[in-house]
């Protein structure tokens, strides 16, 4: 079954002037990937890129019918943060939880739920931090 991607602009929202990046994560959005997906987005198909210096607000929300989480990590199958606080306890279905994190380090990262077994599901997106820019959300083709 093919399902439809939603527009990834929906789950980003910018305050310039506070230079922060709102970010919602919905943790099992719909059926893609078996359910193992962020906004409806797994495999690395979600790229939110962040400028350094800017703080990021995560509200994650567990949509689907199991137990997810929300994290930022480096490196695949890690599951220590990459930033201080970077990451929600394990939220049961329905729950919400958020975090705050400055993204002080340019790299690459991935928006992953640390629940065991999920991120083999390639329950998984992309978060850059930049050397500059806007904050900006795209999908693109996942591996």
């Amino acid at each position: 079954m093919l399902v439809a991607h939603p527009n990834p602009q929906q789950f980003l929202h910018v305050d310039a002037k506070a230079r922060t990046a709102l970010v919602t994560l919905i943790a099992g959005y719909n059926g893609e990937n078996n359910g193992f997906n962020f906004d409806g987005y797994g495999r690395g198909e979600l790229l939110i890129s962040v400028p350094r210096g800017w703080r990021v607000r995560v509200t994650c929300t567990n949509h689907g019918g199991i137990n997810h989480s929300c994290a930022v990590v480096a490196g695949a199958m890690t599951v220590t943060p990459s930033f201080p606080g970077a990451a929600t306890p394990i939220l049961p279905p329905g729950r919400t939880a958020g975090f705050s994190f400055l993204a002080g380090r340019v790299g690459t990262y991935r928006l992953a739920c640390l629940v065991p077994g999920h991120e083999e599901a390639r329950m998984w997106d992309v978060l850059e931090v930049t050397r500059g820019g806007r904050p900006s959300v795209s999908a693109r083709p996942g591996p």
